[in-house]
């Protein structure tokens, strides 16, 4: 079981703007973070139709994108919040940028979207264990993109997530 964690994470995509607090990219008439109120489960939520645009804030390596729902209504969605709710959508539409989500961003950062497993991993060379390490999901790319982190470094990203993964996993 994967374990998320949406704090830790937020993202933007192909304008460059200030701050997503201050102003949309180009749809100023676009109210923000429509899916902090919809739910995953209910049969009766809208769902996200397609994505118009995305908006980069490269201060902290983010995308946002704008959204259109089924019922109309047009929204600015951080991209970790959208891809826990409609994975396949933000899949879909980093397939059709040239060069994928790294060409359209250029970010040089990456967020952990999940944590997918652990391991020890055994050292041929030396015959032994390597140090443990966790399979991360990153923001904007499915669980085919993984790699494999070492604990410390996930321990310092994202504590929390990390603390909760451990937790669930006895470990």
């Amino acid at each position: 079981m994967a374990i998320s964690d949406s704090e830790s994470t937020t993202s933007t995509g192909s304008q460059d703007i200030v701050s997503f607090i201050e102003e949309p990219a180009t749809k100023e008439q676009l109210s923000y973070y429509r899916l902090d109120f919809i739910s995953k489960r209910d049969a009766y939520s809208p769902k996200a139709m397609q994505i118009t645009s995305h908006a980069l804030v490269r201060r902290i390596h983010c995308v946002w994108f704008a959204v259109e729902w089924s019922d109309g209504v047009e929204s600015w969605e951080p991209e970790f919040a959208l891809q826990g709710y409609q994975p396949e959508l933000v899949y879909a539409y980093w397939d059709t940028k040239k060069g994928g989500r790294d060409g359209a961003t250029r970010f040089d950062m990456f967020h952990v979207f999940a944590i997918l497993d652990h391991a020890s991993m055994w050292n041929h060379g030396k015959r032994c264990a390597k140090p443990f390490s966790y399979k991360i999901q990153w923001v904007g790319y499915d669980e085919k993109d993984h790699s494999w982190e070492p604990a410390a470094k996930i321990d310092g990203t994202v504590p929390r997530m990390k603390e909760e993964y451990d937790k669930m996993h006895g470990l």
